[in-house]
């Protein structure tokens, strides 16, 4: 009857450490899994900011590292699937800064060139009235 006993508890114990083990893989898994959603949210944001027109090149570069933090993720290599998920994000932040940079950049530029547009139609204004006046 002990040595039943003594089956079933360790029994008991080897089903409870296999759980705990289960448990610990599924939580270590989290981590990446939470970062690679993090890193395909901040390149949607990016895409929509027109970072694709404007950061190409980051964008693309953040692409690439979210692919290979997916395929790291399904070799179950979660250390180096969170660390490129997390480059990812960064990445496409910084591509949709750039992206958000370079739009404002061309907005001042084409307001400079109708400044300067209208101050040649001002000169020229002034210009006829000048000699319109004088004559």
């Amino acid at each position: 009857m002990k040595g039943k006993m003594k089956t079933e508890g360790l029994f008991m114990v080897v089903i409870a450490l296999g759980v705990l083990l289960a448990a610990g893989c599924g939580g270590y898994a989290t981590l990446p899994r939470e970062k690679i959603s993090e890193g395909d949210k901040a390149l949607l944001e990016a895409k929509q900011s027109n970072a694709s027109l404007n950061a190409p090149v980051e964008l693309k570069a953040a692409e690439d590292k979210l692919a290979a933090a997916k395929a790291a993720f399904a070799k179950k290599d979660y250390e180096e699937a969170t660390f490129l998920a997390e480059q990812a994000s960064v990445d496409a932040d910084y591509a949709q800064a750039t992206g958000t940079s370079v739009k404002a950049k061309k907005k001042a530029e084409e307001i400079r060139q109708n400044i300067q547009t209208l101050r040649q139609e001002i000169d020229q204004l002034s210009q006829q009235i000048t000699q319109q006046g004088g004559k």
